[in-house]
C-alpha cells in the first residue's frame, strides 16, 4: 500500500515538473482538446457504425479511422 502511495506521489510530481518545463520552453497543454474533439470523434464512429451495418467487417477495416485524436495537438506552441 505504501509503494502505491509513493508511486502516485512520484507521478504527480513528474507531471507538475513537466508542466512547468513545457511552460518554460514556450509550450502549453491544450486542456480543452478532448472536449473539442468529442463531436468529431462521435461523427467518425457513427459513420463507422453505418458502414459496418451496410458492408460488414470488410468495409469497416478499409474505411474506418479508429484513431480520431491527434495527440500532437494536445501540446501546442504558445
Amino acid at each position: 500500500m505504501f509503494s502505491l502511495l509513493r508511486l502516485t506521489i512520484w507521478i504527480a510530481g513528474i507531471i507538475t515538473v513537466a508542466t512547468f518545463a513545457l511552460g518554460y520552453f514556450g509550450f502549453a497543454i491544450n486542456t480543452g482538446y478532448f472536449v473539442e474533439q468529442k463531436d468529431q470523434c462521435a461523427t467518425i464512429i457513427s459513420e463507422c457504425r453505418d458502414t459496418f451495418i451496410q458492408k460488414g467487417t470488410e468495409g469497416v477495416i478499409s474505411k474506418c479511422q479508429w484513431n480520431c485524436i491527434d495527440l500532437r495537438m494536445l501540446v501546442r506552441k504558445k
